[in-house]
Order: C-alpha cells, then sequence, then structure tokens
C-alpha cells in the first residue's frame, strides 16, 4: 500500500472504537449503501482524500488505464484520418492540419504537465493508480471551481441511495436516484412534446477488499475524460 492511500484510507473510514471491558472492539465494516452514501458526500465536497479511500483498487487501475489510452489514442491521432467522416475535403487543406496538429500537442501538454504533472504518457503508465486519481480528481475539482487555486466549494449531495442489491459476499449493487433538473422558463415549441425525465437512476457497483466494501466510482459527478476542460485552452 502506498503512503498516498494509507492517508486516504485513514481519512476516509476513520471509525473509533468503544471500548468494552477494558479492550477495544474491531471497528465495524461499513455496509455497501453506507459506503455508496460516502462517497457521493465526498464527491459533492470535492474531498478527493476520502474518495481515493473509499475507491476499489481495480477502479484505480481502470481509471490510470483509461486515460493512458486516451492519451496514447491522442498522441496516434491524424487530423486527416480524424475529419475524414465528420467534414468536407476542405479538412486536408494543410493550414487546418497544422492548426489542428498544434491544438492536439498543446492539449497534450496540458494534461500531462497540469493534470497528472508526468512527463510523458509512459510515464503516467508507470505512476501510482492512486497517485493518477488524486492528481486528477483534486485537480479537475478546482476547474470545475473555476479557480485552479481554490479548493472547491462544497454542493449538496443530489444523488439518494434507495436500496442495495447484493449479488454475492463480494459483490454489491447500490441503486442511486437523483431529480432531473428541468429548463427554466417556458421549453421551445420544437421541445414541448419531447418526453422529459424528472428522475435519474444509476447503479454503483461495490467490492469487497478484505473485511471492508469498495466502490468502483460508478455515477460519480465528474467526468473521467478529459475532453471537458479543452474548452479552457482554445
Amino acid at each position: 500500500m502506498t503512503p498516498l492511500r494509507a492517508v486516504a484510507l485513514a481519512a476516509g473510514l476513520a471509525v473509533v472504537a468503544l471500548p468494552t471491558n477494558g479492550q477495544a472492539q474491531r471497528p465495524k465494516s461499513l455496509a455497501p449503501e453506507e459506503v455508496a452514501r460516502a462517497v457521493i458526500r465526498a464527491d459533492s465536497s470535492g474531498d478527493w482524500a476520502t474518495l481515493l479511500g473509499l475507491a476499489h483498487p481495480e477502479a484505480l487501475a481502470r481509471f490510470r488505464a483509461i486515460h493512458v489510452f486516451q492519451l496514447r489514442l491522442l498522441s496516434a491521432g491524424d487530423a486527416a484520418a480524424v475529419d475524414s467522416t465528420a467534414v468536407d475535403t476542405a479538412a486536408t487543406d494543410s493550414t487546418i492540419e497544422v492548426r489542428w496538429e498544434r491544438s492536439r500537442q498543446e492539449h497534450e501538454r496540458f494534461i500531462l504537465d497540469s493534470m497528472f504533472q508526468v512527463p510523458t504518457v509512459d510515464s503516467l503508465a508507470h505512476t501510482s493508480p492512486d497517485t493518477v486519481f488524486a492528481r486528477w480528481t483534486r485537480e479537475t475539482r478546482r476547474l470545475s471551481a473555476g479557480d485552479s487555486t481554490r479548493p472547491m466549494t462544497p454542493t449538496r449531495p443530489t444523488w439518494q441511495v434507495i436500496g442495495t442489491v447484493r449479488a454475492s459476499d463480494t459483490l454489491a449493487y447500490v441503486v442511486m436516484e437523483r431529480a432531473v433538473v428541468q429548463p427554466l422558463g417556458q421549453m421551445p415549441e420544437m421541445f414541448r412534446d419531447f418526453p422529459h425525465d424528472t428522475r435519474d437512476a444509476e447503479v454503483m457497483v461495490l467490492r469487497r477488499v478484505g473485511r471492508e466494501w469498495r466502490s468502483m466510482l460508478d455515477g460519480l459527478g465528474e467526468p473521467f475524460v478529459f475532453g471537458a476542460f479543452r474548452e479552457g485552452m482554445e
């Protein structure tokens, strides 16, 4: 276990055992739905340390693998190949290709330097999954707040846990629900007959690690892909 994960586990699941007959009791492990509620609270408040402590090791490894794959795909991208099915033949113009390549390089450097703080994609692939998740989550929360130098303002959790299905002793599914934010003002005529959902549901997968339940990080509010932060670079 890395020092970072040890600190996060202590912050995320600090359970005080009450002494009985002069001896401390063994802390009781949290039920899947309790872990899910803790994940929701940590995600809403931007508490990346607690979120890290509640994450399953496989979820963290998958998180790193997704970003390594995306960056390698970005590095191998070809302007003509990317645009050939999306735009007309003007996309092959050399000026457009040069601009696309410059934009791609800037985006890649932004992700590596600012988000993950590593020099290359290979370096990222060999960085601890705990560190990768912590750096990404911390920076995305700050960027979402509109100021990378200030912590994210906590928000009230929108997800509510409504039930748990235990598939086995090591696998559980926690069902969450939230109200769908409705548009303000009068709906445009062309959308008035379009079906509008009022409730949204999501399933969080939890797996056991020893005696403890850990989240696979499904249904969190922040995106796990880096495309959402491209706009700030334009």
